[in-house]
């Protein structure tokens, strides 16, 4: 994979690298759209979001589990507060509404990526979703004491 930083301008780009598997789903969404550009918020909404819940139903996948895991990393490691930001509506939203994922997750999830999502848990009030010790984690990350 790319250490290309990842902005909100580059966002589909190397989310298209990252997961060629979505590129027909990609290529359908853009279609639909008579020539107008989808934007990163419903290219996530409509065929990343989808892949996902498909991959993560699957018992088997340790590839895909690891590439997502470090994917997010990128993202969240930015400092691209818009392409973080659609993470967070279109990715976390769907994470923490079942904290088994997060559980499964957790242990391949980078520092950065585990503080964005206790964040995001503390200020949705979903911190049940989170492992106690990914929110003391989370905060000690945004507090610099890590």
């Amino acid at each position: 994979m790319t250490s290309m930083e990842i902005t909100s301008q580059n966002l589909i780009d190397e989310l298209r690298m990252a997961f060629p598997e979505i590129e027909t789903r990609y290529q359908e969404e853009v279609l639909s759209w008579n020539g107008e550009s989808p934007g990163n918020y419903n290219i996530f909404a409509f065929v990343f979001k989808p892949f996902i819940k498909e991959e993560l139903a699957k018992e088997n996948s340790s590839d895909f589990l690891g590439r997502f895991c470090e994917f997010l990393e990128r993202v969240c490691s930015s400092d691209d507060k818009e392409a973080i930001n659609v993470i967070w509506l279109k990715i976390f939203k769907l994470l923490l509404a079942d904290p088994s994922t997060v559980k499964r997750l957790w242990p391949l999830l980078g520092s950065t990526t585990k503080a964005n999502l206790a964040d995001a848990a503390l200020r949705w009030g979903q911190v049940q979703s989170v492992p106690a010790v990914g929110l003391i984690d989370g905060l000690k990350h945004w507090a610099g004491m890590e």
